[in-house]
């Protein structure tokens, strides 16, 4: 039975209604005290209630009355369901009454109900989704909707008697259900429960045959066998446990159960959703299971709305304190891999990227991986070293005065003790000989010394394994104390053959959720306790959630996930805000801490990286966390790398801040933007950031939204390939009043550059030309020459007031850069 993701809490009284999105193969039987209408929009099913059988297909409706048993039976099946109190019925009506309701589409003659009940259901999820101002009033509108469509056509009509018949039952079946919830962990048999609910034996036998639709020990089993199984799945309990903790007498009868009704004793039902938690884990797919709603989001005066436009006031003295900027995020870039440096496409993204901005330090990650060549080994097993390819891409990176970051990484194959661990093409498993590696290292360390001079490369950084807290499938050591030593004799290897060299912790994916306990911790704990305290700490950090239960995952859609992406705009702020005090708390001083990769997403097919939300978030969080770690190294330059294949588009949705044929995406000319604030920090505050160089003063602005929680977990709905911005709600422009107070009076300037849908994004461009793929180099060339930041100059005086006042509108996810400079 797959778990419902609900897209909104039922918990607030004021809110009526509760939605959920449910992927199954089989919904067991069950019943629930509210109200359900429900759509199938994805594959289809058998809905089974009152003795009958209802086959349905793709948005074909059907509903559900309070206290009803019902079952589902479908393969890889998707619904909607949107759930309300059926009292709100009873406290409308004129007339006290409990009305019952039939309404299963295909059975039905009135079609236009049906079709105002789908366009219904599609504006509520919509709406709960988006969270526009004044959803919460829009909310009861759809329901009385809904409740008038279902009273005029759809209510079953009965006499009085029969509907306090019908009433009197439904309580009575609540009531029994709610007892078995609280005692099925006790011996508790039918006389007990008869006479809890003032009922005979024999009568109450025969009433749980006619509406559970079996007896009474079979529905209690049923009940115990599906707490077993969710046991079964997210604890590591045995057999006998999982059996007296569901209330099964012993765990013959639960293993006897489990066989007939699955087929598979429980061993293997827990080695399969195993399995199953293994291969998706760390996964952030997406998918588009209720894209089929968006049909039905007819627009009329009834259902559109429109937010007012938000405006915004900044005043801003730039004659206060002020102290100079290190512009650490310029310190580290990275690429894919090392090896992707050879190829010529990206060395041309790179040279640009460089020459543009100018950053100090390259990491290169895969340096030992078998497709740069660089161990091999003679028929009598005598090691063969080969740094050809190695001195391909160092020369040419030190040419672009950048300084080689170096993670000695991957596992040669000669050398890996399990040669089939691979990840993304290269081998990932610990050494057969911890000394073969450490002299493949030493090797390594001689002969650069020996090529570039032991001063130039004490200026260089070395590091070793990415994310060794991950599990066996990843890139982690079956056992932890391996991998401790591992580091260690890399660490002294290293240091034995220069103490200066600086050599960092181990790249670690950083997890910021509360009563986590990450990695890194304990393992420096280790380290001081081994002389083996690396020079710095090195993080990996994605915009990711973990889901917290024993096993940090959780079912969703029904998928097995590890991760989703985070519902909070200020993840990364948070993450730096709880390192600094890990730092703080572990005695370790200034120790440097560089984030050696980040982005809000690890996943090379996420819609948004291609749009201007991508520009946006980089600049939100660069200004954000001006400084305050010694590295923020944006993952990656391109699409194009070489981890796996590539789809056949140009804008699938890759990492990178070039497509992989070289067009720069608005998230490229983020970095442009930056680049041009100066050394002299004057201030920041909410969207705006105010810097000084010399007589000058540059004023970042920026109209940041984030993404809806349904596309955080996963789902895009009425997103498509060429309409990637429905997914944030809140899509107007804002209007921003700059006051700044103390500028020097005379005359200025005034160059603003921006970044929005229509200016500097590729992606938006090439909808606007059709949304074709481009096939030939001129097309190429014309969409980026097309797709430039907008700039706009004109010439502004200041008078004795010493006042500079400005009115600037900033479309959604927009960066703009304001320079004043005086004029002489």
């Amino acid at each position: 039975m797959s778990e419902n993701y609900y897209l909104i809490s039922d918990n607030d009284v004021h809110m009526p209604i509760r939605c959920t999105m449910q992927r199954f193969d089989h919904i067991r039987q069950q019943m629930h005290d509210y109200f359900e209408l429900s759509m199938i929009v994805s594959g289809s099913c058998t809905l089974q209630f009152d003795d009958h059988m209802y086959s349905l297909r793709e948005d074909d409706i059907f509903c559900i009355n309070p206290l009803t048993l019902h079952e589902l039976h479908g393969v890889n099946c998707v619904i909607i369901t949107v759930l309300f109190n059926q009292t709100l019925f009873e406290q409308i009506l004129p007339v006290p009454s409990h009305p019952r309701f039939f309404c299963i589409s295909p059975m039905s003659d009135n079609q236009e109900a049906i079709a105002q009940l789908r366009s219904l259901i599609a504006h509520i999820i919509k709406t709960n989704v988006d969270k526009k101002d004044g959803y919460e009033l829009r909310n009861w509108s759809y329901i009385y909707n809904v409740m008038d469509i279902m009273y005029l056509h759809f209510r079953v009509k009965l006499s009085t008697a029969n509907e306090k018949k019908n009433h009197k039952y439904a309580i009575r079946i609540a009531e029994i259900s709610q007892l078995i919830q609280q005692r099925y962990t006790e011996n508790i048999t039918l006389k007990e429960l008869a006479d809890e609910v003032h009922l005979s034996v024999p009568y109450l036998s025969k009433f749980f045959v006619d509406y559970f639709g079996m007896n009474f020990l079979s529905y209690l089993n049923q009940y115990r066998l599906m707490h077993a199984m969710q046991e079964l799945s997210i604890t590591d309990k045995n057999i006998d446990e999982v059996a007296i903790d569901s209330g099964f007498p012993n765990s013959h009868a639960f293993v006897t159960l489990l066989k007939k009704e699955y087929g598979m004793l429980p061993k293997e039902y827990r080695r399969e959703q195993k399995k199953e938690k293994q291969q998706t884990s760390q996964q952030l797919e997406q998918h588009n299971y209720i894209a089929g709603l968006k049909k039905y989001l007819n627009d009329n005066t009834h259902t559109h709305v429109v937010s007012p436009i938000s405006k915004k006031q900044i005043d801003f003295s730039v004659n206060g304190s002020s102290y100079v900027l290190l512009h650490t995020w310029k310190k580290m870039m990275t690429v894919g891999r090392a090896s992707d440096v050879l190829i010529c496409d990206i060395q041309e993204m790179l040279t640009r990227f460089q020459n543009r901005i100018g950053f100090e330090y390259i990491k290169l990650c895969g340096i030992f991986s078998d497709d740069l060549h660089v161990y091999n080994e003679k028929a009598n097993g005598t090691p063969v070293y080969s740094f050809t390819y190695i001195d391909k891409i160092l020369d040419f990176v030190t040419k672009l005065h950048l300084n080689p970051w170096i993670q000695l990484s991957y596992m040669p194959e000669k050398l890996a003790k399990y040669p089939n661990k691979r990840l993304f093409g290269s081998n990932v498993s610990q050494p057969h000989s911890i000394a073969a590696w450490c002299r493949l290292v030493s090797e390594f360390l001689q002969h650069i010394s020996n090529r570039y001079g032991l001063e130039v490369i004490r200026s260089w950084k070395f590091g070793l394994w990415n994310q060794p807290n991950t599990n066996m499938d990843l890139f982690g050591f079956s056992n932890e104390k391996d991998f401790f030593q591992f580091y260690k004799e890399t660490f002294l290897c290293v240091k034995n053959f220069c103490p200066d060299i600086e050599f960092s912790l181990p790249p670690t994916y950083y997890i910021v959720s509360e009563g986590y306990e990450n990695w890194y911790l304990n393992f420096l704990e280790w380290c001081k306790q081994n002389d083996c305290i690396p020079d710095s700490l090195s993080f990996t950090y994605y915009d990711t959630k973990l889901i917290s239960n024993k096993n940090h995952s959780k079912e969703s859609f029904g998928f097995i996930y590890a991760m989703s992406l985070s519902e909070s705009p200020d993840g990364l702020k948070d993450f730096v805000m709880q390192v600094l005090r890990e730092r703080r708390r572990l005695n370790l001083g200034k120790l440097p801490i560089y984030l050696s990769e980040w982005n809000n997403t690890p996943s090379q097919q996420d819609l948004l990286n291609d749009t201007c939300f991508k520009s946006c978030y980089i600049v939100k969080n660069i200004l954000e966390n001006y400084d305050r770690l010694e590295s923020f190294t944006y993952q990656a330059l391109t699409d194009l790398m070489a981890d796996s294949s590539l789809p056949n588009m140009l804008f699938f949705g890759g990492l990178g801040l070039f497509t992989v044929n070289g067009i720069p995406k608005a998230s490229y000319y983020a970095y442009t933007l930056l680049q041009q604030l100066g050394d002299q920090f004057l201030g920041r505050g909410d969207e705006y950031f105010i810097t000084r160089e010399n007589d000058s003063f540059q004023v970042m602005l920026y109209n940041y939204r984030h993404f809806n929680y349904l596309y955080a977990n996963g789902e895009r709905f009425d997103m498509t390939e060429t309409d990637r911005y429905t997914v944030f709600a809140d899509s107007e422009p804002v209007m921003i009043s700059l006051c700044l107070s103390d500028i020097p009076q005379g005359n200025y300037k005034i160059s603003e550059t921006y970044v929005n849908r229509t200016h500097g994004s590729a992606f938006d461009q090439w909808v606007s030309m059709g949304a074709l793929e481009l096939t030939t180099p001129q097309e190429i060339d014309w969409l980026k020459k097309s797709s430039v930041p907008g700039f706009h100059q004109k010439i502004v005086s200041v008078n004795s007031d010493e006042i500079l006042e400005m009115d600037v509108t900033l479309e959604l996810l927009e960066v703009r850069l304001i320079q004043i400079t005086p004029l002489h």
